[in-house]
């Protein structure tokens, strides 16, 4: 194997080690109101009141909370939302209206329990990720699901969000991108918008 893709390999993970520790270092009061403040923040959004169809992640373990985004976006007048669900190694989203579409499925990650696949991707894609630098790249969790998705659906209307803690994102390093790495639009903190 290229040593140069093994290095690459081994720099990804040492840096989605360190941010899972900073992640699971924060206390419950720190979480919550950096929580709060990343959904302000997503919530501002001027291309939010534009969109119809929101697709997004349930979040999982200590990553930004997204379920009140979810939530409240349910509750909102005119907006679509749309989960992913996993299957394999591709990944579909589907529309939900409650909170109770939702049930624990891949890696226990809540996932939509709707038939009502989305065919097309109009409208704005809200990412995970672990890693991100201010050139907008990204370093998700190594299944590289999300990448192939948008690469399917590359002719879609699609605005990239990433949700992050600020200490996530590298100020003074880039990450080594690969041909087939898609970066988000915008990468949303509690601090700042990239």
């Amino acid at each position: 194997m290229n040593s140069k893709i093994d290095k690459k390999k081994t720099d990804k993970n040492i840096l989605r080690d360190k941010i899972k520790k900073l992640r699971a270092g924060l206390s419950i009061s720190e979480r919550e109101e950096k929580d709060l403040l990343v959904y302000k923040n997503f919530m501002s959004l001027k291309i939010l009141k534009e969109t119809e169809w929101i697709y997004i992640f349930a979040s999982y373990g200590t990553e930004v909370d997204t379920l009140k985004i979810i939530e409240v976006l349910l509750q909102s007048q005119g907006k679509k939302v749309a989960l992913p669900r996993v299957s394999g190694k591709e990944m579909e989203f589907y529309e939900i209206n409650s909170m109770e579409d939702l049930k624990p499925g891949y890696n226990g990650i809540l996932e939509p329990v709707s038939d009502t696949k989305v065919l097309t991707c109009n409208g704005i894609m809200v990412m995970p990720g672990l890693v991100f630098d201010t050139y907008h790249g990204r370093i998700g969790y190594g299944g590289g699901y999300y990448d192939r998705y948008l690469y399917k659906h590359k002719e879609d209307n699609i605005f990239k969000v990433a949700l992050a803690y600020d200490f996530q994102v590298l100020r003074t390093e880039r990450i080594a991108m690969e041909s087939h790495d898609i970066c988000p639009d915008i990468i949303i903190t509690e601090k700042v918008f990239l």
